[in-house]
């Protein structure tokens, strides 16, 4: 009886880890194409200001700046809080 009850169910729990398990993976994929391009950015303003670039400035500023669009902060407020914070720590 409960092997009837659990062959039932299961499709339905395969379909929400499948469901899940794509939407997931498509946030994932956005996130660091967001992060690649962020990351170029950052890098050519601190080149282009003659400022010396390490990796972990730009992986910082990315960060920041993908938790407050996260958080529905706009996209130019994110960039303007997230630089403003990294330099205040330079």
């Amino acid at each position: 009886m409960k092997f009837i009850q659990l062959t039932k169910i299961t499709p339905l729990i395969l379909l929400i880890n499948i469901i899940y398990a794509d939407n997931l993976l498509s946030e994932i994929k956005k996130d660091s194409i967001i992060k690649m391009f962020c990351k170029e950015s950052v890098k050519s303003e601190f080149k282009k200001n003659n400022f010396k670039y390490e990796e972990s400035i730009g992986e910082d500023v990315c960060n920041c700046y993908l938790k407050n669009i996260s958080k529905n902060v706009t996209h130019q407020e994110s960039i303007s809080k997230c630089k403003l914070k990294k330099f205040k720590k330079i």
